[in-house]
């Protein structure tokens, strides 16, 4: 004799895929902000100058954008000029996409 516990019924029918997605993301709490794709798809035209040419947006953690540079050189410079591109993101985005920028130089 089973356990009443124990059974359960067979659902043979299919599920739509983004029935099945939608669920998992619910459950897992992921947030995902199409912002920060748009912000690295259009970084020459949103970021002064300065920075589209030598710094290449790599993704964003936590509110913090971070870019990678070729030299230490423009690493040094760039540094200095955070809040222009701060500002710029603002401008495009909103305030609450990105509060902190960080430069890392590529190896």
């Amino acid at each position: 004799m089973r356990a009443k516990y124990l059974s359960y019924e067979k659902k043979n029918d299919p599920t739509e895929i983004s029935e099945v997605l939608g669920r998992l993301i619910e459950k897992a709490s992921v947030r995902i902000d199409v912002r920060q794709g748009e912000l690295i798809q259009r970084w020459s035209e949103i970021a002064p100058r300065d920075w589209s040419e030598v710094a290449t947006p790599i993704g964003i953690r936590e509110r913090t954008l971070l870019v990678e540079v070729q030299s230490g050189t423009a690493a040094s410079l760039l540094k200095y000029q955070k809040q222009q591109l701060l500002g710029a993101i603002v401008d495009a985005f909103g305030n609450d996409l990105v509060s902190a920028v960080r430069i890392r130089v590529s190896r």
